[in-house]
């Protein structure tokens, strides 16, 4: 499957590239506080363990609910929209109107609930994540649009990317910059439009410092934000980004982005490290 996502084998054994290196921590790296800091609900602890209480506050998204089995929602009192989200696996989430089905609901819960996630991908992980349901307030700008994603790729507690992803539950366009916001080509695009010009982003100094310290125990992981005027909110961290099958169009930036594994490369830039691997590939092809 690896192979056939991104177009050369998986070798686990001496892994290069950034992919690569993602399918090799979801089958080596057993680290307790993968699992913690996936739980969409633990994770607010650790939030609040590295941050302090005060800045913690700050940046979560309120949490209205949490339910154990997902019958006992009280959404049907509620006149307030909100996301429910499983709290132990990836893209289960919905978002819910005042007056919606209470079956479907219910229904909804009981199947997320009733659903193992990680195994089928082996991301370990998730795999005793206590199961929850949460209820979660909704985000939106000052023109009642959801927020864009703002997603910091960091290593060894240095964010060195980012993603911004607009309009994601309709037209969802995308941009890969580094972390001085130069524009990357070639980076994990699979086909969405580009978002371009780049919109606007006054807090970006203030996510790359919370980044980095969220990210500071883990060799490589994403930090998810929101950013709506000059306030922060928190998304989550991810370990196995694209569970490492969404490739990039341009190999050489996979191949970057692995030797970024490197603490001993931690002070270089994407851009830096990927002039030399297509400088080399001209040394071969010439014969210098």
């Amino acid at each position: 499957m690896f192979e056939h996502c991104n177009g050369y084998p998986l070798d686990l054994q001496n892994p290069l590239t950034h992919n690569a290196k993602i399918n090799w921590k979801k089958v080596k790296d057993r680290n307790p506080l993968l699992t913690l800091t996936s739980d969409k609900v633990k994770v607010r602890d650790y939030v609040k363990s590295v941050l302090g209480d005060q800045e913690a506050e700050e940046i979560l998204i309120p949490i209205y609910f949490i339910s154990k089995t997902g019958r006992d929602i009280p959404h049907q009192n509620w006149d307030y929209e909100f996301f429910m989200k499983a709290n132990h696996f990836s893209g289960g989430n919905m978002l819910v109107q005042p007056g919606a089905d209470p079956k479907l609901i219910q229904e909804t819960c009981e199947n997320w609930l009733s659903t193992s996630y990680g195994q089928g991908m082996h991301e370990w992980a998730y795999r005793d994540i206590p199961r929850r349901i949460v209820c979660e307030k909704v985000l939106r700008t000052e023109h009642g649009q959801i927020p864009a994603d703002i997603k910091y790729y960091c290593f060894h507690g240095i964010p060195k990317m980012l993603m911004i992803l607009s309009d994601r539950f309709e037209d969802q366009k995308r941009v890969f910059v580094d972390e001085n916001l130069n524009h990357f080509e070639g980076a994990q695009m699979i086909n969405k439009p580009l978002l371009w010009p780049l919109p606007p982003l006054p807090n970006h100094l203030r996510m790359m410092e919370i980044a980095a310290k969220l990210s500071k125990p883990f060799t490589y992981c994403r930090v998810d934000f929101y950013s709506i005027g000059e306030k922060v909110y928190f998304g989550e961290l991810t370990h196995y980004t694209s569970s490492g099958y969404e490739p990039f169009s341009d190999y050489d930036l996979d191949l970057a982005f692995g030797e970024l594994w490197k603490k001993e490369n931690s002070h270089r830039s994407v851009l830096e490290i990927l002039k030399s691997i297509k400088s080399k590939k001209l040394e071969v092809i010439h014969g210098d």
